[in-house]
């Protein structure tokens, strides 16, 4: 063999042995960094200004309370996503406004003007979209666990 021929085998070997070293290094195990969990808030307050909902997604208990708070310079009008029919959230529709079933629903029903709050008590477990039905852009979500 030529002396060529040497430095060309010793060459791939070492490219070889590299990529091998390498690929092993990756399946090595890697430390994982866990944050402690903290547990749903059993109330949670949303703040409406004039640029939208915040925060815009919160997580609560189930049985938790989300009170929607009006800091905006005009009224709000928070409801169950989907725009304009408000029927995400289970037996909420736009139509049960101005209803015996009104109270049971995730919608205002109506503007809420500036410096005022309304409430909504969560009974389903999921992840509820929720919107200004004035201003359908502004929009949020709750995570009931």
């Amino acid at each position: 063999m030529s002396k060529n021929t040497y430095i060309i085998v010793a060459a791939v070997a070492i490219v070889l042995l590299g990529g091998f070293l390498f690929l092993q290094k990756g399946d090595a195990p890697q430390e994982v960094a866990f944050e402690p969990s903290t547990p749903p808030q059993s109330s949670v307050t949303i703040t409406y200004t004039n640029s939208g909902y915040l925060p815009r997604e919160v997580r609560i208990a189930l049985g938790g309370t989300v009170t929607f708070k009006n800091e905006s310079s005009r009224a709000m009008w928070t409801a169950t996503a989907i725009h304009p029919t408000h029927t995400i959230y289970p037996g909420s529709s736009i139509q049960k406004c101005e209803t015996p079933e009104e109270p049971r629903i995730f919608d205002t029903c109506k503007g809420i003007a500036q410096g005022e709050s309304w409430s909504f008590t969560f009974q389903e477990q999921g992840n509820w979209g929720y919107h200004d039905h004035r201003r359908a852009s502004n929009t949020g979500k709750i995570i009931v666990e």
